[in-house]
């Protein structure tokens, strides 16, 4: 299993809302949204670098 870490982040309440909406679309939490994202978007940079 994984070491997770907990951070704080502050974002505008529009965009919490639309990740909310986002996040209940595809049946999943806020967080797990927010990880899956984050993991895409570095794998997708990870993947240019090497490319």
């Amino acid at each position: 299993m994984t070491e997770k870490i907990q951070v704080n982040l502050r974002l505008p309440k529009e965009v919490i809302e639309q990740l909310k909406a986002e996040a209940e679309r595809q049946k999943r939490s806020l967080n797990n949204l927010l990880e899956v994202i984050i993991d895409e978007y570095l794998n997708t940079k990870k993947d240019e670098k090497n490319g």
